[in-house]
């Protein structure tokens, strides 16, 4: 019995010391749509670039939770260049527009960031008619989308 009781306590102990080390969570939920306003299925979520912490369903509806102390997340799909939001403290409904991917042979990558740039300074105008649509719940996104710039990937 004495055993027992000793094992018990340490047990008791370890789950506690685990429970203290594991990070808090928040939940996250919202939606990716393209810039055609059309669901983008199957969208990775990505945190610091490596890990995939979730994907969209086939209607772009997504349901994922995030540690604490993370303020960016990074949204990608086939086609679609890779789209990097910066979470504020309340948000917890994220709605996110991707823009679609180009193949930029033979221009200089200054010209393909203007490029990328002129279509990214549209997004807010996007998000609004996403709104109007009824296909967003916000007016203006919760998450701010970041600009970054293209780099070229070599062979």
């Amino acid at each position: 019995m004495c055993h027992l009781n000793a094992f018990l306590t340490l047990l008791a102990v370890v789950l506690t010391l685990i429970t203290a080390r594991a990070q808090p969570t928040k939940t996250l939920t919202g939606r990716v749509l393209d810039e055609g306003l059309e669901a983008v299925p199957k969208a990775f979520i990505y945190v610091r670039d490596t890990t995939v912490i979730g994907t969209a369903d086939m209607e772009g509806y997504f349901k994922i939770d995030v540690p604490v102390n993370t303020h960016t997340l990074l949204f990608s799909t086939i086609g679609m260049e890779w789209s990097t939001v910066q979470l504020s403290g309340e948000c917890s409904t994220l709605e996110v527009i991707l823009l679609y991917g180009f193949t930029y042979d033979f221009m200089s990558v200054r010209r393909v960031n203007r490029k990328i740039f002129k279509r990214f300074k549209h997004l807010p105008r996007i998000h609004q008619q996403a709104y109007e649509k009824g296909l967003f719940k916000s007016h203006a996104p919760c998450a701010l989308p970041i600009f970054t710039k293209w780099v070229p990937r070599s062979l």
